[in-house]
């Protein structure tokens, strides 16, 4: 008989890449981020969240209330000058917003614009906003903010900003950064020349003095000049011969409007600007130049993205995924898949009586029968609801980031195959639209059954 060979019990609790640092086990508490002059010490901050630390809900509360008034008293559309770095969606990419901060400049000494969209979709979101604002209260006139589609209740409940904030802090923490969102510019001009907006441009608002009259402190509607500077694309035919049309609607998100390079031409000419700099969309080289205005000779529209390899799939740049999806741990990712295995093997060791030996009757022994035979489908019904979900969660890990919040596209088996940026891109383009009060429900639902509360309740 050969020997059994012994269990090295070393292998299951030493780490097997030592290299690699430990997240950071301490929570830092408000008196622990403040520098001496009471502002946020973002060095402190920085490296905290960089090793995946906590902060202390009161810490949070406090950045966040406090870039709030801060932003109250900018207006709608700011006015900044040259130069700056100008940054497009960011959306939870906490690791490679460090490489832009390399990239761009120390942001000590260099002028940074947001254009919006720092949350959902990336499991660094709060990591991002934190940072950020961090930075917004130590450098007031030199990090500037723009709001986007993303910074909102109704997307952010759709998608998994919500669902992060309550996990890594409370409910407390996620409502201080709605009432921070909604204080955030809606635009700006860069240098006199530069229109800045996270979407685009609005055929109700002519003028740039137009935007300063909107009432910007309120969740964005799915229509009307605010949810345009925000939601609006250009054409997808915008190089192209569009007629003589300025909007059309916008019928990828589902609201707002898509614009035509004659629309951009006019707003620009009118306002005696030189381009609009925009986000919004994802760009496989993570930008676009649009046709030129002929009057100047410049790109009338520049798209800039700087999420690399966005959710992970769209191979846009090299990236790494640091989080199963929806904030599971790895124990509760895997009780789907003990479950199935449980159940079937629990299923197998109660069926030891056919189903004929089952039927026949005995006075003495019908009332064990029934019992058996309801604890039997009761096993079975349990076994596909595991098999149900184990199989949603197998897909839901190769689909990443492009997962739908609602998991209607679980069944996109192709993503398997799936290696360009424009396949992906086409996978995720029910993503891309305003989600319905019925897809809120839904995604909310969804996220509960990879939780497995509607097996276990």
């Amino acid at each position: 008989m050969e020997s059994v060979q012994t269990l090295d019990h070393s292998k299951t609790v030493k780490r097997i890449f030592n290299n690699v640092p430990h997240p950071a086990t301490q929570v830092l508490d408000l008196e622990e981020i403040l520098a001496e002059d009471g502002l946020p010490n973002d060095q402190i901050i920085c490296e905290h969240l960089r090793q995946e630390g906590r902060i202390t809900a009161r810490a949070c509360i406090h950045i966040l209330n406090t870039v709030k008034d801060i932003l109250k008293s900018e207006p709608n559309v700011l006015r900044i000058p040259a130069p700056v770095v100008i940054v497009g969606d960011i959306h939870g990419q906490y690791y490679d917003l460090m490489k832009v901060f390399h990239v761009g400049g120390d942001p000590h000494s260099t002028q940074y614009l947001f254009l919006g969209d720092f949350v959902d979709r990336g499991y660094f979101s709060l990591e991002c906003v934190l940072y950020i604002w961090a930075l917004k209260i130590r450098f007031p006139k030199s990090i500037w903010l723009l709001r986007g589609n993303h910074e909102c209740r109704h997307l952010t409940e759709y998608f998994t900003y919500k669902t992060e904030v309550e996990f890594k802090c409370n409910p407390e923490v996620y409502n201080a950064c709605m009432e921070s969102f909604d204080a955030l510019p809606l635009a700006a001009i860069m240098n006199e020349q530069f229109f800045c907006v996270h979407g685009g441009i609005s055929p109700e608002l002519l003028l740039i003095e137009d935007i300063d009259k909107i009432d910007r402190f309120q969740e964005p509607d799915e229509s009307g000049p605010m949810c345009d500077l925000l939601w609006s694309d250009p054409h997808e035919n915008f190089d192209g011969d569009t007629g003589l049309s300025n909007f059309m609607h916008n019928e990828t998100r589902g609201c707002s409007y898509v614009y035509t390079h004659k629309a951009v031409c006019e707003f620009l000419n009118r306002n005696k600007l030189l381009s609009v700099i925009r986000a919004h969309e994802a760009q496989d080289v993570g930008y676009r130049m649009y046709k030129s205005n002929p009057e100047t000779g410049f790109p009338s529209v520049i798209t800039i993205f700087s999420a690399p390899n966005y959710l992970d799939v769209y191979n846009n740049k090299h990236c790494f995924q640091h989080r199963l999806p929806n904030f599971l741990d790895v124990f509760s990712w895997s009780l789907p898949f003990i479950g199935e295995k449980t159940t079937e093997m629990l299923e197998s060791i109660m069926s030891v009586c056919s189903t004929e030996e089952l039927d026949n009757h005995d006075s003495e022994v019908d009332d064990l029968m029934d019992k058996m035979r309801a604890a039997i489908d009761n096993v079975k019904e349990k076994r596909r609801s595991y098999s149900d979900l184990a199989d949603i969660n197998r897909r839901a890990l190769r689909l990443a980031g492009a997962m739908n919040p609602t998991g209607d596209n679980a069944e996109a088996e192709e993503m398997g195959e799936v290696h360009t940026f424009d396949e992906v891109r086409k996978i995720d383009k029910k993503n891309e639209s305003w989600p319905t009060n019925k897809d809120v429900g839904k995604a909310r639902r969804f996220r509960r059954r990879q939780t497995l509360d509607n097996i276990e309740s």
